[in-house]
C-alpha cells in the first residue's frame, strides 16, 4: 500500500485498479506512533507483525489481525465505549437471494483477550428465517443501538454487563422505501437526537426506461418526492412514519456516507450516476465513461438540491453540468445546473465512497492528520473499471472551514479470500488514537499496542 498526494479533485487512478474479492468483515483498528522517533522506526517496526497482517498490504508502521470472518455481507458497523463492535448485515436480492449465515443479521463482536480477534460473537435480531433481509444503517444513541432492518429502523436498549440485546426492538421509524436501485438506509443521529436517513435513487438517472440507452430523464422527475435526498426524523420518538414531510435535502442520488464536525456540521459522500457512455454513446468517449461523473462529498444544509437526476459533477471541469437525458450535450451545457448547490470535493467516477468519518486523533501518520481530516472508505465497481479498487483518502479538514484542495490516497491490496467478493464500507473510530475500517481486520501501529 502507498500514499500518494494528488489535488483534492483527483484525476488519473483508473488506470491503477487492484484485483478485491474478499468474504470478510474485517474490523481494521489502526494506529499509528505520534513522535517523529516512532515515525522514523516504522518501517523496521513493520517487521515485527506477527503473522501475514491477514492478507492484506499496509504501510510501514500498521499491522493487522482477522478480527472476525465469515459473518455475512457486512454493510456499517459502529463500536461501544466498552470496545464491542456492533455490525449489520445485509442479504436479499441485493446479493441474488444468496445464503446468509444462520442467525440474526445483527452482531455483536468483542475481543476479551487482547489478541486482536473477536472471541465473542454474538448474532441477535430477526433472521432470514423469518423472511427479514437484514440492513445496512447502524448507531449508538443514549445507550442504545440503532439499526435498519428491512423497511424500518429500531432501538435496542443495551443492558449492562451483555453484549447484546435481550429485549426486543422498538420501531422508530417504518415505511422505508424498499423498491429500486438502491433500497439500503444508512443514517446518523447527531448530539441532539436528529436521525438522519439516506433514501437513495431507485434508478440510475430517472429515466423514461431505467438504464437504457437514448431514454429521456422524466419530466419532472417525481421520484424526488420519495427518494435520493436525505431524511429527518427524531431518534427519541417511536412510531414515527415515512413520508415525503420529512425530507431534509435533495437531489442525493445516494448518499452512503454521512459524518458530522464538532462545530455540528453535516456531511455526505454521494454515489455518482452510472452509464453516461453505455447510455449516450454518440456524447462521450469510453475514458469519460470511466472517469466522469465525479463521486461527490457534499456539506449538506436543510433545503438544499444537490442536482440529480438534473446535474452531475464533471470532475474534469469542476462543475455542474447539465445530464444528457435532460438536454445535456456531453458536459458543455450548464443551464438550471447553475443554480444547485455543488460538491466541496471530488473524486473520480465510480468510486463509491461508501462511509466517511472525520478523524481528530493524533496516532497516525500527518499524511492522515494534517489538523483534521476526513478519511472515506471508496470502492471500484469492475463493470465500469477493469478492476476494483479500494482506497482510503485523507483530505485535510480545517476547523472552520471545509477540506483544503489537496488529500491522501492509500491503495489497499486485499486477498482473495473466497470465490465470493465483499465490499470494504466502513470507518469508525474505536479510540482516541484508532480507528476500525471495514472489513473486518483489525490493524494496530506495529511499535504500539497489540495486534
Amino acid at each position: 500500500m502507498h500514499v500518494m498526494r494528488e489535488p483534492l479533485f483527483i484525476r488519473g487512478w483508473i488506470a491503477r485498479c487492484v484485483a478485491i474479492s474478499v468474504r470478510i468483515l474485517g474490523v481494521l483498528l489502526l494506529s499509528a506512533s505520534p513522535s517523529a522517533a516512532q515515525d522514523a522506526g516504522r518501517t523496521a517496526a513493520a517487521e515485527r507483525c506477527p503473522g501475514d497482517n491477514g492478507g492484506i498490504t499496509l504501510p510501514p508502521g500498521f499491522c493487522a489481525t482477522v478480527f472476525a470472518d465469515n459473518v455475512g455481507h457486512a454493510r456499517q458497523m459502529v463500536v461501544a465505549p466498552n470496545g464491542v463492535v456492533y455490525v449489520n448485515t445485509w442479504s436479499g436480492t441485493y446479493y441474488r437471494n444468496d445464503t446468509p449465515p444462520p442467525g440474526g443479521f445483527l452482531l455483536a463482536l468483542q475481543d476479551t483477550t487482547g489478541d486482536g480477534r473477536a472471541d465473542a460473537v454474538v448474532r441477535f435480531g430477526p433472521g432470514a428465517d423469518s423472511g427479514n433481509a437484514g440492513g445496512t444503517g447502524i448507531a449508538l444513541y443514549k445507550g442504545a443501538l440503532y439499526a435498519e432492518t428491512n423497511d424500518r429502523i429500531v432501538r435496542y436498549p443495551l443492558s449492562p454487563g451483555a453484549i447484546a440485546p435481550s429485549a426486543p426492538p422498538e420501531v422508530i421509524v417504518s415505511g422505508l422505501p424498499l423498491t429500486g436501485d438502491h433500497p439500503m438506509h444508512p443514517f446518523r443521529i447527531d448530539a441532539q437526537g436528529a436521525l438522519y436517513v439516506d433514501l437513495g435513487s431507485a434508478t440510475n438517472s430517472c429515466q423514461v426506461e431505467n438504464r437504457m440507452p437514448n431514454s429521456p430523464g422524466i419530466q419532472p422527475c417525481t421520484e424526488l418526492e420519495t427518494r435520493a435526498g436525505i431524511w429527518r426524523y427524531d431518534a427519541n420518538r417511536t412510531g414515527q412514519r415515512f413520508s415525503p414531510a420529512e425530507r431534509f435535502a435533495t437531489g442525493l442520488r445516494n448518499g452512503e456516507g454521512i459524518a458530522f464536525d464538532s462545530a455540528g456540521r453535516m456531511f455526505v459522500t454521494q454515489h455518482g450516476r452510472d452509464q453516461l457512455r453505455e447510455n449516450w454513446p454518440r456524447l462521450y468517449t469510453p475514458e469519460q465513461g470511466a472517469r466522469e461523473p465525479a463521486e461527490e462529498l457534499v456539506q449538506l444544509e436543510r433545503g438544499a438540491d444537490y442536482g440529480w437526476p438534473y446535474c452531475y459533477f464533471d470532475l474534469a471541469q469542476h462543475k455542474l453540468v447539465l445530464a444528457p437525458e435532460y438536454g445535456g450535450d456531453g458536459g458543455k451545457a450548464v443551464g438550471l445546473c447553475a443554480g444547485k448547490r455543488a460538491p466541496i470535493a471530488a473524486f473520480p467516477g465510480h468510486w463509491a465512497p461508501n462511509d466517511l468519518l472525520l478523524y481528530d486523533g493524533r496516532q497516525f501518520p500527518a499524511a492522515y492528520r494534517e489538523v483534521r481530516s476526513s478519511p472515506s472508505m471508496v470502492r471500484g465497481i469492475a463493470r465500469r473499471c477493469p478492476r476494483a479498487a479500494t482506497m482510503w483518502c485523507s483530505s485535510p479538514w480545517r476547523t472552520a472551514r471545509p477540506p483544503g484542495r489537496s488529500s491522501s490516497c492509500s491503495l489497499m491490496d486485499l486477498p482473495a479470500r473466497s470465490k465470493n467478493p465483499g465490499r470494504p464500507r466502513t470507518a469508525r473510530r474505536a479510540s482516541p488514537s484508532d480507528l476500525t475500517v471495514h472489513f473486518i481486520f483489525r490493524t494496530t501501529n506495529a511499535g504500539g499496542f497489540g495486534a
